[in-house]
């Protein structure tokens, strides 16, 4: 029992750490993503051409069975989409951003087609999970890129406090291509980690939202329906 404290105490203070320490990157990320969502919502009839399409392939998908509301099935869909924000966003940042910025603007513009409080209703129970979790998986791919970048920089401007040499500015000694790397390694390798550890946060995440959407999202807007004397109709 002791062991199994200790071992949810790291976890904790490694999501605590890579929030802290990223937390620029996750904040352009939620500004990337929510500003395209309320230009989405209010814009909808001037940005139509663009977005009805992919609104009608989704729409497709769910009709001939791709995309099933049951609980394996939306979480696989939203998996997918939370790697391919990573990985496009490690790659190359900017690919990343386009893709959750296109999530946005998806997202608002669909709400448009229903008042905004039954919106909120059909949308909040696993949306408080499902979006926090795509642009968590974007930071994460922009936190594998920094890696990357500051690897690549440390190359060829070493940190020597990760080299084991008493004062390379003063001595004769020359710092090998294999110091080099081995430097430039271990000064950011924790990059690695947290961008894992925000990954992993993501999954968590939509797998908690993808099993609220499957079991609960509809009743609740039922439920919530009832209250109101089925004055909000839902579906």
């Amino acid at each position: 029992m002791v062991e199994f404290k200790n071992w949810v105490n790291i976890i904790k203070e490694e999501v605590k750490l890579a929030f802290s320490n990223n937390k620029d990157l996750l904040f352009f990320s939620i500004l990337v993503f929510i500003i395209p969502l309320v230009i989405g919502y209010i814009y909808a009839d001037q940005i139509s051409s663009y977005i009805q399409p992919v609104v009608e392939n989704f729409e497709k998908q769910v009709e001939n069975g791709t995309v099933t509301l049951t609980t394996h099935s939306l979480f696989l869909n939203n998996f997918k989409v939370s790697l391919i924000l990573y990985a496009l966003s490690a790659l190359g940042g900017v690919l990343g951003l386009f893709v959750l910025f296109n999530n946005g603007l998806f997202i608002g513009f669909y709400g448009n087609g229903y008042d905004l409080l039954t919106y909120i209703i059909l949308t909040l129970p696993h949306g408080i999970f499902e979006l926090p979790a795509i642009i968590i998986s974007t930071t994460g791919g922009l936190v594998l890129l920094s890696f990357i970048l500051h690897f690549i920089y440390n190359l060829f401007y070493p940190d020597y406090s990760y080299v084991d040499i008493f004062d390379p500015y003063f001595s004769d000694v020359k710092i090998s291509a294999k110091q080099r790397i081995s430097a430039a390694f271990n000064k950011n390798k924790n990059k690695i980690k947290e961008s894992f550890v925000l990954l992993c946060v993501s999954v968590v995440l939509l797998l908690i939202a993808a099993t609220i959407e499957a079991n609960l999202t509809i009743p609740f807007a039922y439920w919530i329906s009832s209250i109101f004397g089925n004055a909000m109709a839902f579906i």
